[in-house]
């Protein structure tokens, strides 16, 4: 896992060139559900936008709807719950999802991902 995390904050697949970014937007703050999402990016756009969903509660969700900070397919390149990593985890399905115009969390699109307990998803669009 934490190589695949590496490989991603270093941007090695082209994809994820926001994480190595300054720019930060927490848009997503569920306090009583304990997820928390945010943006991060370098200058923005495909190969840079990059959403970060944490989930620190206890609870899965197959459909959850956060904001998205422009539309169109958003891929998941980072799922932590994984059964790949360790068979202890669930692998509660993280899908790639569409980011359909709609504001939400303050942002001007919105999408579901899935998202198991006490994990999170790295979310990217390709360049």
């Amino acid at each position: 896992m934490y190589q695949d995390l590496i490989r991603l904050r270093r941007n090695h697949g082209g994809a994820t060139r926001g994480l190595t970014g300054h720019h930060v937007n927490v848009f997503h703050e569920n306090h009583a559900d304990k997820v928390i999402a945010f943006h991060r990016w370098v200058r923005g756009g495909p190969g840079d936008d990059v959403v970060v969903v944490l989930n620190l509660g206890n609870r899965a969700y197959d459909s959850y709807t956060i904001g998205f900070p422009t539309g169109g397919r958003w891929q998941v390149q980072f799922n932590s719950d994984w059964s790949g990593y360790s068979s202890d985890f669930g692998n509660h399905l993280g899908y790639d999802t569409v980011a359909d115009p709609g504001d939400y969390d303050r942002l001007r699109f919105r999408g579901n991902i899935g998202i198991g307990p006490y994990s999170a998803l790295i979310l990217t669009q390709e360049a």
